[in-house]
């Protein structure tokens, strides 16, 4: 049997049976993990209330070699999100955030760094209004830390520098910029990426989430530059996020990504 105490945010919880819950964590020590809090529906002593979606405190666990689930002792909610949680558009952005370093993530690798990250987006969504610029620049950052930074500053075709021209775009299969001749050469496909959305993107991809509220970008230049992102992502991933469907249900929902 092993054991392991770590600082730990829910990014998905499943209820199972009448009382248990099935918990997905991503620990700053383990990595994405798996996890059934037997009772969890019904005990408030070992969970709390720290134990949904967004819940961010230490994790005891232990784990049967071999086994897919590791059994989630108790978890102990010291940091809440209260503000986060009272707003639509910032649960629908943590909840986006939750869903796409989930799903970028290997299970059981540790990647301390995503795990802070994630923590100052959900710090700035409980203190600060949802913003596009934020998602936009957590994005960039989380790409980056996963190995999948896209190529914005030379086209992946010809290796052209001088970009900007008519007809240039993004191909998310590729993971970059394609200049206007390379991509009618590939028969148009990607996404149309301005020169503006594209020189948005250079430095974004430069910056850091705490810059943030000295970024504004034009809701063009914000629709570009998040389709360009979507079609990298849901290029690996093979499928959209669950979590843009539900944005996107929402009231003026693509204007609030």
């Amino acid at each position: 049997m092993l054991r392991l105490v770590t600082p730990a945010i829910v990014v998905r919880t499943v209820d199972y049976g009448e009382a248990d819950r099935i918990v997905t964590l991503f620990c700053r020590e383990a990595g994405k993990l798996s996890a059934i809090a037997r009772g969890a529906r019904k005990s408030t002593r070992r969970f709390g209330a720290g134990l949904s979606l967004f819940g961010t405190g230490e994790a005891k666990l232990t784990e049967r070699p071999g086994s897919e689930l590791a059994t989630l002792e108790s978890f102990d909610g010291a940091r809440g999100f209260p503000h986060l949680t009272m707003d639509m558009v910032k649960v629908a952005h943590g909840g986006y955030a939750c869903e796409l370093v989930r799903e970028l993530s290997p299970p059981r690798q540790p990647e301390p760094e995503v795990f802070d990250l994630l923590i100052e987006l959900l710090e700035r969504l409980d203190g600060e209004p949802a913003r596009a610029e934020s998602l936009r620049l957590f994005e960039l950052r989380l790409l980056d830390l996963v190995g999948l930074r896209p190529e914005l500053e030379r086209c992946l075709g010809c290796g052209a520098v001088a970009l900007d021209g008519n007809g240039q775009a993004f191909e998310g299969r590729r993971g970059g910029v394609v200049c206007g001749a390379c991509r009618l050469e590939g028969a148009g496909q990607g996404v149309a990426l301005s020169g503006e959305a594209r020189q948005a993107l250079v430095r974004m991809q430069e910056a850091t989430l705490a810059s943030a509220s000295e970024l504004t970008l034009a809701p063009a230049v914000n629709a570009a530059c998040r389709d360009a992102l979507s079609a990298l992502i849901t290029f690996h991933l093979g499928r959209p996020l669950k979590s843009v469907e539900f944005i996107a249900k929402l009231s003026g929902a693509l204007r609030a990504l």
